[in-house]
């Protein structure tokens, strides 16, 4: 039986996954000042049911809003989304988990990649 990503990295892992992306994210120069309106608390939860389907959970399901809705009104381009990844990968890297998790976990993030961004923004390139 193969095992989800879920369950070979583990709750607690990609809680603290996610926690710590957070941590970066909502500090660093480019792509922090999106979240200063942003109730953290709020959104490391939602994230961590978010990307715990994302990969795999069974025994949760995600009731946040949809990606599309949840960024629609921000001006976010392929810069901000490599700098998310960036930090993502950053964290994924100083974690407990394989490389070859963390590289099937950043690829599914990639695939969200056109949920988020804006393509009615100039900057896109």
């Amino acid at each position: 039986m193969n095992l989800s990503l879920y369950e070979q990295i583990g709750a607690e892992t990609i809680a603290q996954v996610i926690i710590e992306f957070y941590q970066r994210a909502f500090a660093d120069p480019l792509i922090g000042h999106f979240f200063h309106r942003v109730n953290r608390a709020h959104i490391v939860s939602q994230q961590i049911v978010f990307s715990s389907c994302m990969l795999g959970a069974k025994e949760q399901s995600y009731q946040g809003k949809s990606l599309r809705e949840a960024h629609h009104r921000l001006p976010l381009n392929e810069v901000h989304f490599r700098r998310r990844q960036k930090l993502l990968q950053e964290v994924l890297g100083e974690s407990t988990i394989a490389p070859s998790l963390a590289t099937q976990w950043l690829s599914l993030e990639e695939k969200l990649k056109g949920l988020i961004i804006n393509t009615s923004t100039p900057c896109n390139q």
